[in-house]
């Protein structure tokens, strides 16, 4: 049986809390759990009240092989839990979202680029039209 360290959602809608679980991972996200660790309330201000967990047991259920999800890994990183299973990111260059294709130009090739542009418009417009005109005819 795979196990999983995951949070809970409890609490009202737009007052949630969660409960860090040690979870089958075939059951679902609020579904019956294995053994209850801490719970977690992002709206409490004071920092020690806000994660609550039973260390010990969460470093027992990460020697057996339970799976921490990333929010699960960086609340225990955090209460300083150190092992190998935990799930962070990799230190250096944060991910950069992917430029658009025809506008990531550096900017000496950026001011020059709009001024080509216009005329090569007319040029591909002019390159179809002879073939929309054989396609008619034909």
């Amino acid at each position: 049986m795979a196990v999983k360290l995951r949070l809970k959602r409890m609490g009202r809608s737009h007052g949630a809390f969660f409960r860090l679980s040690a979870i089958d991972s075939r059951s679902p996200r609020d579904g019956r759990v294995i053994e209850e660790l801490g719970h977690y309330d992002p709206r409490n201000k004071e920092q020690p009240k806000q994660f609550v967990a039973n260390l010990e047991r969460c470093r027992y259920w990460l020697d057996k092989g339970a799976v921490p999800s990333e929010t699960v890994s960086s609340l225990l990183k955090k209460s300083g839990v150190e092992h190998k299973m935990l799930r962070l990111p990799k230190p250096g260059k944060p991910k950069v979202a992917p430029a658009p294709a025809g506008g990531a130009a550096a900017p000496a090739e950026g001011a020059a680029a709009p001024a080509a542009a216009p005329a090569a418009a007319p040029a591909a417009a002019a390159a179809t039209a002879p073939a929309t005109e054989q396609a008619a005819t034909a």
